[in-house]
């Protein structure tokens, strides 16, 4: 019989495989969905829905994305074996990287985009990462 305490530990590196599946999944989805955007919509016909679709199917496209980039990147260089850990940060900072491009291409796309207004939305994304990070590191 496991004690509860080797039934946490082993939790804690079982998951992610599963979750990390899960997040494959729906970014291959997600680029599915947005090429289908890109070769079907035609953006001078229906404005709204296309950008909206494009931007929505973007997001979820990048954020998964960057999300498995970043988790590998992070097992790779971890002395730790808590993997779960590892993909729920990764997740966050995909999040925000995808939010960041996402902003920028709004800017880009309404001609507002210059080289303050991008160091501006990467100073702010990378000032919620480390308030996030400092409240990780408080728990």
């Amino acid at each position: 019989m496991h004690s509860s305490k080797e039934r946490n530990k082993n939790l804690l590196h079982i998951p992610h495989f599963r979750i990390l599946g899960m997040i494959s999944l729906a970014t291959i989805v997600s680029w599915a969905a947005w090429a289908l955007v890109i070769l079907k919509l035609d953006p001078y016909e229906s404005v709204d829905l296309a950008l909206s679709l494009f931007f929505i199917t973007s997001v979820l496209a990048l954020s998964g994305t960057f999300t498995i980039i970043l988790f590998f990147l992070k097992k790779w260089r971890a002395e730790d074996n808590v993997y779960l850990k590892h993909l729920i940060i990764s997740l966050r900072q995909g999040v925000l990287l995808s939010a960041c491009t996402n902003i920028c291409l709004v800017l880009l796309m309404l001609g507002l985009l210059r080289i303050w207004n991008g160091l501006i939305i990467v100073t702010v994304m990378t000032l919620l990462e480390f308030y996030f990070s400092g409240k990780d590191e408080l728990r």
